[in-house]
């Protein structure tokens, strides 16, 4: 068995997805990882509703509701001591951690921790220091804006990463736009 590690998650306040934080969660923890979580008051973070409830995805409910698995894994984290005592963004000694876990969304909620320059610098320690990062989702776009002190460009320049491309989430957008609003839009304006 690997020998345990300390992993930081940071959430924003609300709208992570819940699957890309909890499934990642369990996993961890079952291997005997100690998850530590950090939100920008030091509160319990609040998923995404709809990605748990699946109230107003319509025909689209099976495809974006979390599955069962994730709101099982989800609803055992939320349980977890770790969970309701997370830390502080600005209380973060990114030197005191292993790994990074920097899971995604798509609701508006998510702004707070895709824009934060307290979790850019804690991204780019962990670059620096040349420990594992973890991103999933918009989770990668918090990775691309954190800039190398010793580059001044994002930790990604010259490496490969995956996502959503901006088209796959304008198309997301416009399937779901007529019952939904502008649900899926993390920010506002048209694609460039």
């Amino acid at each position: 068995m690997p020998t345990p590690r300390r992993v930081l998650v940071p959430l924003p306040s609300r709208d992570f997805d819940p699957t890309e934080a909890a499934v990642p969660w369990k996993r961890l923890t079952d291997a005997g990882h100690d998850v530590v979580f950090a939100t920008p008051c030091a509160q319990p973070a609040q998923a995404d509703p709809i990605m748990l409830s699946g109230v107003g995805l319509w025909l689209w409910k099976p495809l974006l509701r979390a599955e069962p698995y994730g709101v099982a894994c989800y609803e055992q984290m939320v349980r977890s001591a770790a969970f309701g005592a997370p830390l502080r963004w600005d209380a973060v000694d990114a030197d005191e951690y292993h790994a990074l876990l920097l899971p995604g969304g798509h609701a508006k909620g998510m702004r707070e921790y895709l824009e934060s320059r307290e979790l850019q610098a804690v991204v780019a320690r962990f670059f620096a220091a040349r420990r594992p990062v973890g991103a999933i989702c918009h989770g990668t776009l918090l990775v691309a804006r954190s800039i190398s002190p010793l580059t001044g460009k994002s930790v990604l320049h010259g490496l490969k990463s995956t996502g959503l491309q901006r088209r796959q989430e304008w198309a997301a957008y416009l399937l779901t736009a007529l019952y939904m609003g502008k649900y899926y839009r993390t920010y506002d304006g048209l694609p460039s």
